[in-house]
C-alpha cells in the first residue's frame, strides 16, 4: 500500500505482505473446499473477519497518513500523538495473521461433531 509518510512504510509493507497472504489463503481454500465453501461458515467467517480488518486497516493508514500530510504542509512543529492508530494496526494485523492460520490449523470437525451431538440429543 503507497504511503507518503516515512514512518508509517513498514506498516505499509506489513499490510501489503498480508494483503497477499489473504489472496493465497483464499484461492487455496477455494481449491481445497471447492464448491462445498459455499456451505462452511466457519471458513467463510474467517476469511470474512480478515478482510473486514484488511479494510479497517487500509481506512486506518490512509487516514494516519492523510494526518501526517496535512500537518507536515501545515509546518506543524509537533507530530501528532498516533499511538492509538499504531496499537490498531498491530492488533488488526495480528487478527488478520490468526484468522488466516485458522483456514488450515483449526477445530472445525471437533466444533462440528459437538454440534450434531448437542442437537441430536432429544429433550426432556
Amino acid at each position: 500500500m503507497p504511503v507518503q509518510s516515512e514512518q508509517l512504510r513498514a506498516h505499509a509493507r506489513q499490510l501489503g505482505r498480508l494483503i497477499w497472504r489473504f489472496n493465497f489463503a483464499v484461492n487455496r481454500a477455494l481449491i481445497m473446499y471447492r464448491e462445498p465453501i459455499l456451505d462452511m461458515q466457519l471458513v467463510q467467517e474467517r476469511i470474512a473477519n480478515a478482510a473486514m480488518d484488511l479494510f479497517a486497516s487500509t481506512c486506518v493508514l490512509s487516514r494516519l497518513d492523510g494526518e501526517i500530510q496535512f500537518a507536515r504542509r501545515n509546518g506543524d512543529a509537533a507530530a501528532p500523538d498516533h499511538s492509538a492508530a499504531d496499537l490498531f494496526l498491530r492488533q488488526s494485523f495480528r487478527r488478520i495473521r490468526r484468522f488466516l492460520a485458522g483456514l488450515t490449523d483449526n477445530d472445525d470437525k471437533a466444533v462440528l461433531t459437538a454440534a450434531k451431538s448437542c442437537l441430536a440429543k432429544p429433550t426432556s
